[in-house]
């Protein structure tokens, strides 16, 4: 028997199954299957039902196109900071291991006083870990423990400069603000406890970040190594 189907539809299906193949096949495809898309949009004699497929497609397109630029700008900061932050982590997790025999020292001692020292020197030590791991991927990186040299070589005078470090301390002590708060509200999305035992860490960055995240402890790539500009 004939397939008597409408044209229209068949020419639909095909619209959604090359929209499809071209999800996820890079920025390149996408941009040009919207270019696509936009010029079919354009035509005034577009069958109702195929326009209005075309169109929501269009929009997939553009939240695909939107999520891949960023994704490609999370894996070229994360490659740019990968061994500062590396070695900060392997800093904090230092000092939280410190902190942590410290406080069951004291703890054991009984002195009220220099129990809630030892308290406080442990929660900061493990907010700065949260801080390390929770950090967005698509952010200059700002360092935890920072060079004192780099500080000083900045022309305070110049307001301009002035303004960026003021700026960069901002947003430093938001981002600390919130790993504490994910710490008392037992919110965070990882195990403290892993990362001081130095378990690889792998998060779902879309939930706060909008980006997936590429793990701290992951291999680098040679041409990553050669990079002369990671501690910028």
């Amino acid at each position: 028997m004939a397939n008597t189907a409408p044209k229209n539809n068949r020419r639909s299906n095909g619209a959604s199954i090359e929209v499809s193949k071209v999800l996820g096949a890079g920025s390149s495809k996408i941009k040009k299957k919207i270019r696509d898309i936009e010029r079919l949009l354009k035509k005034d004699n577009l069958p109702a039902n195929v326009r209005v497929e075309n169109e929501r497609s269009l929009k997939a397109l553009k939240v695909e196109l939107g999520n891949t630029k960023l994704n490609l700008k999370a894996k070229e900061i994360s490659k740019k900071y990968h061994m500062v932050r590396f070695f900060e982590k392997k800093k904090a997790v230092r000092k939280a291991k410190q902190a942590r025999k410290e406080f069951e020292e004291v703890s054991k001692a009984g002195v009220r006083k220099e129990i809630k020292k030892a308290r406080k020197k442990l929660r900061h030590s493990e907010v700065d870990l949260a801080y390390i791991v929770l950090f967005p991927k698509t952010e200059k990186y700002i360092s935890l423990y920072p060079n004192p040299k780099e500080n000083d070589e900045v022309d305070m005078k110049n307001p301009k400069a002035k303004k960026g470090i003021q700026l960069t301390e901002q947003r430093k002590r938001e981002l600390i603000n919130q790993a504490e708060k994910l710490i008392e509200e037992d919110k965070l999305p990882f195990s403290l406890e892993d990362v001081i035992q130095g378990k690889t860490i792998k998060l779902d960055e879309r939930s706060h970040n909008e980006v997936p995240t590429e793990e701290i402890d992951a291999p680098v790539q040679k041409e990553e190594e050669e990079e002369d500009d990671f501690f910028e």
